[in-house]
C-alpha cells in the first residue's frame, strides 16, 4: 500500500456524515504527551501517528479538539469538539480507500486522491458545526473558516494528523496543535520513530531499491515511496495557492487537469510496483518490530 496520501474529499465525506460530540471541557487538565524516540529504549515506541501509543493518540486528539473549541469561543464563534471515536474513524478513512472502492479501483480513478479529489468546504466541520456555519452570513462564514484553519482551507486537524504534517496549519487549529504537541513533533524534520525502524530494516531497504527500479523502468524516477505524493502536494499548492481547486480558471485550470492525469498514471505504476516489491515485506517487518516493542 502507499505511504499516507492527501485525500481531502474522503475526510470531508466522513466529517459531514459523522456527528461531532461534546464541547470543550473547562476542567480539562490534559498534559502535552511526551514524545517518543527511536533511540530511547526506556520509552515505548507506538505505531500510531508521530510514534504515539494508542493511549497517547486518544489523549492528544481530545486535548487539541478541546483547545480548538476554546480558541473559537474566544474569537466569537461556536465550535463543538469532535469526539475521539468519530475522529479515529475519519483517520481510518484517510488511510484507505473510500467505501465501495478497492485500493486498485481507487488508484485507477483518483490516483492518490491529491489533485483529483478537490476539497469540499461544506464537508469540513461535522454535522453540528456545519449547522452552525450554515447559519452565518457569507461574510461571517469566511471569517469562521479563516479563524478555524487559517489560509489553507484543507488544513484540517484530522487530515494533518494522519499525514503527520502540520506545516499548513493556521488559525485556531494551529494554536491548539502548538499547545499540545511537543516542539520535536512540530519540527518539519520529525520522523515517526516506528516508521524509522521499519525503513532502516535491511529487508525494507532492499524492497525500496527494487520499487525504485520498477518505477524507473516505467519512466518515473523516484527514490522512495512517498516521494511522488510529496511532489503532487507541492505542485497542487503551487497551482492553487491553498485556494479551492474548484475556483480555478483559465491556464490554472488547464494545469490542474494535466496534473491530475499525471497523478493517475504515476499512482497506478506505484501501486503495481509496491504490490510486487513492498507490501508483503513491509507487513512482515512491521510485525517483527511490533513484537520486539
Amino acid at each position: 500500500m502507499f505511504a499516507k496520501s492527501l485525500t481531502p474529499l474522503i475526510i470531508g465525506g466522513f466529517l459531514a456524515l459523522a456527528a461531532c460530540g461534546g464541547g470543550s471541557d473547562e476542567s480539562d487538565t490534559t498534559e502535552t504527551q511526551e514524545p517518543t524516540s527511536a533511540g530511547n529504549g526506556s520509552q515505548e515506541i507506538g505505531r500510531e501517528e508521530f510514534g504515539m501509543t494508542e493511549e497517547q493518540l486518544v489523549t492528544t486528539i481530545d486535548a487539541v479538539e478541546a483547545r480548538i473549541a476554546d480558541c473559537m469561543t474566544e474569537a466569537g464563534f461556536e465550535y463543538i469538539s469532535i469526539d475521539v471515536e468519530t475522529f479515529r474513524d475519519g483517520m481510518d478513512l484517510v488511510g484507505g480507500s473510500p467505501p465501495g472502492f478497492t485500493d486498485e479501483e481507487f488508484v485507477t480513478q483518483y490516483g492518490y486522491g491529491i489533485t483529483t479529489l478537490p476539497p469540499q468546504s461544506d464537508f469540513r466541520f461535522g454535522d453540528e458545526n456545519q449547522a452552525i456555519f450554515d447559519d452565518l452570513s457569507p461574510e461571517d462564514q469566511v471569517a469562521y473558516t479563516r479563524t478555524l484553519v487559517g489560509d489553507h482551507e484543507t488544513a484540517i486537524f484530522v487530515l494533518m494528523l494522519e499525514q503527520e504534517d502540520f506545516l499548513p496549519a493556521g488559525g485556531c487549529t494551529e494554536t491548539a496543535i502548538e499547545e499540545v504537541f511537543t516542539p520535536e513533533q512540530l519540527s518539519p524534520s520529525f520522523f515517526n520513530p516506528f516508521d524509522a525502524l521499519v525503513e532502516q530494516d535491511p529487508r525494507m531497504i532492499e524492497a525500496q531499491e527494487n520499487w525504485s527500479k520498477c518505477m524507473n523502468e516505467a519512466g518515473f524516477e523516484y527514490a522512495t515511496q512517498g516521494d511522488p505524493e510529496d511532489e503532487f502536494v507541492e505542485r497542487l499548492d503551487a497551482i492553487t495557492g491553498g485556494a479551492d481547486p474548484k475556483t480555478l480558471t483559465g491556464g490554472d485550470k488547464e494545469a490542474l487537469t494535466e496534473l491530475q492525469g499525471e497523478e493517475r498514471a504515476i499512482a497506478k505504476v506505484d501501486f503495481d510496483c509496491a504490490a510486487e516489491h513492498i507490501d508483503a515485506v513491509e507487513q512482515q517487518v512491521e510485525r517483527d518490530i511490533s513484537g520486539r516493542n
